[in-house]
């Protein structure tokens, strides 16, 4: 049986992984470039993964499951594309951008949250999951990094 700060750890994971399913999500509204939509898919895929395996871990210790909500309600990825005319390159880098914050908060936070202890099942969960964040944030910071939608870019061959 889990303590209720493990359990309260668990869920605050769960909310974490909400935010980034979210913040996935909005940005696949504002980043038009194939290359780079099956990786946030995928991504947000993972996330609501996460979130139901530990939703359903929570409820096998006999706690209610955690029903976040997966709206992003601030920030650059938030209400339609501004008025401003804004080029496309700008707009995929600052939701990527908005994305990378956001698997920073939750790698870091997992990687906290595996300095406790946990039972073995609980533990290769949760390693599972820092592993696949740590995968997102790479991904994430090697994109912004090589920049392909600048346009001399598309341009090559």
């Amino acid at each position: 049986m889990l303590s209720k700060n493990q359990l309260d750890l668990l869920r605050e994971l769960i909310f974490l992984d909400a935010d980034a399913a979210a913040s996935h999500a909005a940005a696949l509204q504002r980043v038009e470039l194939p290359s780079l939509r099956p990786h946030l898919e995928a991504f947000r895929d993972e996330h609501l993964q996460h979130l139901a395996a530990l939703n359903a871990f929570l409820m096998r210790q006999g706690e209610p499951p955690v029903v976040p909500s997966l709206e992003v309600r601030h920030g650059p990825l938030v209400g339609p594309p501004p008025p401003v005319k804004t080029k496309v390159p700008s707009r995929i880098e600052a939701a990527l951008t908005a994305v990378t914050g956001c698997e920073h908060l939750v790698d870091h936070s997992y990687a906290l949250v595996l300095r406790e202890e946990w039972p073995p099942e609980v533990a290769a969960l949760l390693r599972c999951h820092h592993e696949e964040e740590r995968q997102h944030s790479l991904w994430l910071h090697g994109t912004l990094g090589r920049r392909p939608w600048e346009p001399a870019r598309l341009a090559l061959p």
